[in-house]
């Protein structure tokens, strides 16, 4: 609509110029008094002036529009003017540029993170073949003799090499093979509680202390029971060795957000390490396959949601919050 509204102006602009050309030929040839004439000349005049700002400006703005894009400038902005129709235009080209910079971050984002599972995955991959590879070049040396017990430990070693890179690419698969959450009305005290009832033999999981609120979420059930065992399994080994620690669980509305906290005071997580948590198969436990925060964020994610972390190590306060859409209520 500001288009073909631009359009009817530039039209009235050049219609309105022919005519006041055209009044003041009249009134030079019938010698009317200078003065109409010369009002009729500034009258063109300006409308001239008036064509050529509504040709160019637009012309100069596109202009400085493509140059943001091909040179990078991400902070390029087009002010409303006064001419209604020209705003129009403007707002769509804010707009594009916004959203070419949203997409391009999000590119940049997603080809950061399939870069580091492809060297983890190059890391990983190698150092488990490469044992199998020595032991079978062993054994297929021309003149060697092996005894069946030095074939058995050969055996069993290739044998959990190959069990490691199974399980290494179970979980690469559980993360890049996420299915579309079922969604559904969560009464949160019954979330809550077959959580409680999954880890409540744990070791520790006495300490898990719950509170409850009645609030409803619109989410997977499963998928978010998911999140909360991660969460509550990583507080469980945080607190590990604290004769004081404590974990809660508790839900609220904020702002007509609903969310979801999950916080202990255990050991903490350094503030050069809080950004790494959430990248796939980072993790500080022995044992640990390091996808289950990563895999809770893209869940979040795919719930339009958010997973959030804060930690302050001196003071042994250590948070994560579920933050859901705008929909919950209680």
């Amino acid at each position: 609509m500001g288009y073909k509204h631009y359009r009817a102006s530039l039209a009235l602009h050049i219609v309105a110029a022919m005519v006041a050309s055209a009044a003041m030929a009249l009134c030079i040839s019938a010698k009317l008094s200078p003065l109409l004439p010369a009002l009729l000349f500034l009258l063109i005049i300006y409308l001239i002036y008036k064509l050529w700002r509504m040709i160019s400006h637009p012309r100069e703005q596109v202009l400085h529009f493509l140059w943001s894009l091909r040179c990078g400038e991400r902070m390029i902005r087009f002010p409303l003017t006064h001419d209604k129709e020209l705003n129009s235009m403007y707002t769509q080209m804010n707009d594009i540029i916004k959203l070419y910079y949203e997409n391009k971050r999000e590119i940049e984002t997603k080809k950061k993170y399939y870069d580091r599972i492809l060297r983890i995955m190059t890391h990983e991959i190698r150092n488990t073949i490469t044992p199998i590879i020595s032991l079978s070049d062993f054994y297929l040396k021309d003149g060697h003799k092996i005894d069946a017990q030095e074939l058995k430990e050969g055996m069993q070693i290739i044998n959990n090499q190959s069990n490691n890179l199974k399980s290494f690419l179970d979980s690469y698969h559980t993360l890049t093979h996420l299915p579309e959450p079922q969604l559904r009305n969560i009464h949160i005290p019954e979330l809550f509680h077959e959580t409680w009832q999954l880890l409540r033999n744990e070791p520790e999981g006495h300490r898990i202390k719950i509170k409850q609120a009645d609030i409803t979420l619109y989410a997977d059930p499963v998928q978010m029971q998911l999140i909360l065992s991660n969460l509550l399994r990583n507080a469980l080994h945080a607190i590990k060795g604290y004769d004081d620690g404590v974990i809660e669980m508790y839900t609220g509305i904020s702002d007509k957000q609903p969310f979801i906290i999950v916080t202990d005071n255990g050991c903490g997580i350094p503030p050069e390490r809080i950004n790494d948590i959430f990248l796939p198969f980072y993790t500080t436990k022995e044992k640990g396959t390091g996808i289950g925060l990563s895999l809770s964020r893209q869940i979040m994610l795919l719930h339009g949601g958010e997973l959030t972390a804060e930690s302050n190590p001196e003071k042994r306060i250590t948070t994560f919050t579920l933050w859901f859409p705008g929909t919950g209520g209680l």
